[in-house]
């Protein structure tokens, strides 16, 4: 399924966004990936919402390639990826595709950048599914209430830390940690060989933007920017706050697996105060982080299911 896909690139919001596309149809899916991933999580949904009318569009986020790096991460090692960035980045591709609305679908950062980017621009985004993590107003409000969260969240504060010891520890040994970040957070990958061909694949392609020392040190500036941007960014961090626990005003689906060892299913509680729409949330109950390679078919049918009623 991957080589079906094409790569082409789309200029959006100041930058070039290379992305893999699928399907020639008259709606446009824009799916946007997580951490420690790339566009590839997205080759077997891809081609399920391709052959039932959709363009499919899997943008690499900001910083995950040389072209989509701005400057400001080049040039200074303490500059962060904050969130108002990644939403503006969303509603812009979907100009930049042709297209005066998308469906918008996210996981893990992908998620994070969704809620934003509906908060931003509504009026761009016709749907909103988003993927194994929550809106970040239910995730805090749920974060006391299961310490467990804290433990699983340890990476987090890791990569908080600079002068490039995060990044030594993420290269060694082939990239070793971000395969126990896969099993960890995905069980079922490795139990079953088809699973365990596309979760080989996938994770090749994280290891080979990784093996760039830019794009390492990008990825971990997303989290940075959660917690420790510079001074210089503090309005833009505030903005990025805004948008972040701002209601959704769109329709919105929300997966989560029940066997994530990312985030536990227990931090979507509630979740429906978040959105001021149609709410449904779908706990799948064999599926951990990685659900688009675990439980594409029924990820494909619910979405389908959805969007046919928005």
């Amino acid at each position: 399924m991957r080589d079906a896909t094409t790569e082409g690139e789309l200029t959006a919001n100041g930058l070039t966004h290379p992305a893999l596309k699928l399907g020639d149809g008259k709606r446009l899916a824009l799916l946007l990936h997580g951490f420690p991933d790339s566009p590839h999580t997205w080759v077997r949904l891809m081609p399920r919402l391709a052959a039932q009318g959709y363009t499919c569009i899997a943008p690499y986020l900001r910083g995950y390639t040389r072209e989509n790096t701005p400057r400001a991460l080049v040039e200074n090692k303490n500059a962060t990826v904050q969130i108002a960035d990644l939403a503006a980045d969303a509603a812009a591709l979907v100009d930049a595709a042709g297209f005066e609305k998308a469906l918008l679908i996210g996981h893990d950062w992908g998620a994070i950048t969704a809620y934003a980017a509906a908060a931003l621009a509504p009026e761009k985004f016709s749907g909103l599914v988003t993927l194994s993590v929550p809106h970040l107003k239910t995730l805090i409000a749920n974060l006391w209430k299961n310490p467990r969260q804290f433990a699983q969240s340890w990476y987090i504060l890791f990569f908080q830390l600079r002068f490039g010891i995060p990044e030594a520890r993420l290269a060694r040994d082939n990239f070793a940690l971000v395969d126990e970040l896969w099993q960890t957070w995905s069980p079922s990958l490795a139990g079953d060989a088809a699973l365990r061909m596309h979760n080989e694949s996938a994770l090749a392609a994280v290891k080979e933007i990784f093996s760039d020392a830019q794009m390492m040190h990008n990825a971990l500036a997303y989290y940075r920017g959660l917690l420790t941007p510079t001074v210089t960014e503090l309005t833009i961090y505030n903005r990025s706050r805004a948008l972040s626990f701002a209601p959704i005003t769109l329709p919105t689906l929300t997966f989560a697996g029940a066997r994530d060892g990312c985030i536990m299913p227990e931090m979507f509680e509630g979740m429906h105060a978040a959105v001021h729409n149609e709410f449904t949330l779908r706990i799948l109950p064999l599926v951990g982080h990685f659900l688009t390679l675990e439980s594409d078919e029924r990820i494909a049918e619910e979405i389908l299911r959805f969007h046919a009623n928005t």
